[in-house]
């Protein structure tokens, strides 16, 4: 009987546990799919980051515009300068700039001198801001302004297997996009 007795205490302890444990995880679990939940943009799947030489052949993106996969590493060309641009950057420079861990803005319409000059000022007033300097590399933007006329929304930002697109700009939530994912790529560098 004092056997039995044991055994049973000794079954209600690892019930007790493993009970325990369930229960952490699944409160762990919650508060991960929450906190993915509330972060900007929609995840991408990643197609890797291969270099590839100018005009070589690859697999159609999954985005529009791309924000990851094949691209171009070029001196001078790829990746671009940090900035505003008034012509549309081919996706195999942008790639690599996200990966740098850069944010491109990009909108899609041509008779829309407002809006290329909202996003220049953004632009500018959020590159100026010593609040919003990259500590590693004080000197650096990471953002690209530039016209993108071949995707299905306005405006889109983009972050290295991110997107957020909308059809108005929306300056608060272009800020929340760019401080979660503004230097996360995966290379480090300015």
């Amino acid at each position: 009987m004092q056997r039995q007795r044991e055994q049973r205490r000794k079954q209600v302890r690892i019930g007790l546990w493993v009970a325990l444990a369930v229960a952490i995880a699944a409160i762990a679990g919650f508060f991960l799919f929450r906190s993915s939940q509330t972060m900007p943009g929609r995840s991408v799947a990643i197609l890797g980051n291969a270099h590839i030489n100018k005009g070589d052949q690859h697999a159609a993106y999954n985005t529009k515009p791309a924000t990851s996969g094949p691209h171009w590493n070029i001196g001078g060309e790829a990746p671009a300068n940090w900035g505003i641009y008034k012509a549309p950057l081919p996706d195999e420079v942008l790639i690599h700039n996200l990966e740098h861990g850069g944010i491109g803005i990009h909108y899609n319409c041509t008779d829309c001198p407002e809006l290329a000059q909202e996003l220049e000022s953004f632009y500018t007033t959020y590159t100026t801001d010593p609040a919003h300097r990259l500590p590693l590399y004080p000197t650096s933007t990471k953002l690209i302004v530039a016209p993108y006329p071949d995707m299905p929304t306005r405006i889109a930002l983009t972050a290295w297997g991110r997107i957020d697109t909308m059809d108005t700009w929306d300056a608060e939530r272009a800020l929340k996009f760019i401080e979660a994912y503004r230097d996360k790529g995966p290379e480090k560098t300015p």
